[in-house]
């Protein structure tokens, strides 16, 4: 048989090997109508439309905008191959592509995902690390849409959903009027905690989208275990792929419907929103309000937690070192919440600090098993009245080290 022949065979079988029919591509998982559903399903809601259709308008105008995405390790890009394949680098890219100008460059991003950290350590970084690192191109300095995960990181945080609820109505409250979209990822054995943050996005009419709900039915059947999660915690390169899928799936749902009416933000609060207002002391802060002694923490932890995407988690921090003298860490104002973030470790060279406020001990903290350095928060002020008070925090054990990374107050 001659060549000839042979090689119009082998194209044929070729043809034969990667269509599914005569003139038809083989669907890739993506384009399948599993796949395709189970993005639907993800959409807990579209919400509110207005505000994010005049995001993308103005994005597709030509106008600069900035994307922000806060949360905790799955924001910042855990299990991801690289940086590049995180949720949040995909959906900046997926978005700038489909909504921005010309090569998109008008589609500006800041990502603050922390690992190991809840909402109030978000709410008490949100001015910082989102606003304070908006692009100076973006003429008001603020971000016009905010993608918040912390579904599952938020498990027996101390305000009890009052610090996600405070950051969202936060958000929503500023000038700009940026678009909030509440992103619920989910753990290997399905643990999340959307039941109670959807509350939250049902009561301001938010954008809202469940991992769970679009695709864990599917894991062990469709996706297999290993497929999606890269650890009990963490998705994969494609996981992330998926979230991203699902996020955009709600995004173009929303810009395709007719716009509403402007969002009724003057709505009762579901948990409440008595941290509003929160501020936040970190080691570097220069403040009137409030009267800062260092004392026995003159130095700041340059080995705390650091992620890619922000550097190091809250900059300059208060520390105390072996050499540094017992004295307490005291903070003096009128305040009437007050949240302490402190660095979290098993490592035996730190020790364990007493919390106290107005003389008076509230608890002690201390680090141990399962603990790796990140930065855990305590509620150890919780009134309605503001009034005249001191904080101090005091390390009990000599020869040992101990961080605060950031102290908020209201």
């Amino acid at each position: 048989m001659k060549v000839k022949t042979w090689a119009a065979i082998l194209a044929v079988l070729v043809l034969l090997w990667t269509n599914t029919a005569w003139g038809e591509t083989k669907q890739t998982m993506f384009e399948k109508e599993w796949y395709l559903q189970a993005l639907k399903d993800s959409v807990m809601s579209t919400g509110n439309n207005a505000r994010l259709k005049n995001v993308i308008a103005r994005a597709q105008r030509g106008e600069v905008i900035t994307l922000a995405t806060i949360g905790g390790s799955i924001t910042e890009g855990a299990g991801a191959g690289t940086y590049q394949d995180c949720w949040a680098a995909r959906f900046h890219a997926r978005f700038k592509k489909a909504y921005g100008a010309e090569d998109g460059s008008n589609v500006c991003f800041v990502n603050a995902g922390v690992g190991g950290t809840p909402s109030p350590f978000g709410y008490m970084r949100y001015e910082r690390e989102i606003v304070n690192r908006v692009p100076a191109v973006d003429k008001d300095g603020l971000p016009d849409v905010v993608v918040i995960e912390f579904s599952v990181n938020d498990w027996q945080e101390p305000t009890r959903h009052r610090c996600f609820e405070s950051m969202v109505k936060e958000i929503l409250d500023a000038p700009n009027e940026p678009a909030v979209i509440l992103l619920f990822a989910v753990f290997r054995n399905g643990f999340n905690l959307q039941d109670d943050l959807k509350k939250i996005g049902t009561n301001y009419d938010l954008m809202m989208v469940s991992i769970k709900d679009g695709f864990y039915a599917h894991i062990g059947k469709k996706l297999t275990p290993e497929g999606f999660f890269a650890d009990e915690y963490h998705p994969t390169s494609l996981g992330h792929r998926i979230m991203t899928d699902c996020l955009m799936q709600a995004v173009e749902d929303a810009a395709g419907a007719e716009t509403d009416e402007a969002p009724n933000l003057d709505v009762k609060p579901v948990y409440g929103t008595d941290f509003m207002g929160l501020k936040t002391i970190f080691g570097e802060t220069e403040t009137e309000e409030f009267v800062v002694e260092r004392s026995g923490f003159p130095g700041s932890d340059s080995s705390s937690y650091r992620n890619g995407p922000v550097g190091q988690v809250c900059g300059k921090n208060f520390y105390h070192d072996v050499k540094d003298l017992m004295d307490p860490l005291t903070v003096k104002g009128v305040f009437r919440k007050c949240l302490v973030a402190w660095k979290a470790t098993n490592s035996d060279i730190f020790g364990a600090a007493d919390i106290l406020i107005d003389g008076k001990k509230i608890m002690t903290v201390r680090g141990g098993e399962g603990k790796w350095g990140q930065s855990e928060v305590v509620l150890v002020l919780d009134e309605r009245e503001a009034a005249e008070h001191t904080l101090e925090i005091r390390v009990t054990e000599e020869g040992k080290r101990f961080t605060v990374t950031a102290i908020g107050l209201q």
